[in-house]
């Protein structure tokens, strides 16, 4: 087979393994050049994704750490001051319900 100024076997081999260099290298450098965008764009993702959270993110969390020992402070108030004191009572109205019925078991049996 005669192509212009390839003529023999030999010569469509070397043909085509400079062919395969040439797109080899022009894909490499391709592949390189959207590595190196891809990168950027990462880099510019993530810095903008940190400026957020340093900005908008870390005030609401103080914010709700704030509220959250608010609120713990709160519950430890109303249990100290209006829970434990219901609670005493109920238990003492209980045992005295207790009390009167193990009394009545006893005034029972004795007649």
């Amino acid at each position: 087979m005669e192509i212009g100024w390839i003529d023999t076997p030999e010569e469509w081999r070397d043909f085509l393994i400079m062919c395969f260099m040439v797109a080899g290298t022009i894909l490499f450098l391709v592949g390189c050049f959207f590595t190196v965008i891809i990168g950027y764009v990462t880099y510019s993702t993530v810095s903008r994704a940190r400026r957020l959270m340093n900005d908008k993110v870390a005030p609401t969390l103080d914010s709700v750490r704030e509220t959250s020992e608010s609120v713990r402070g709160t519950v430890g108030f109303i249990g100290d001051n209006a829970v434990t004191p219901v609670v005493k009572v109920y238990g003492a109205a209980a045992g005295a319900r207790r009390f009167v019925s193990v009394v009545a078991r006893f005034t029972r049996r004795g007649e």
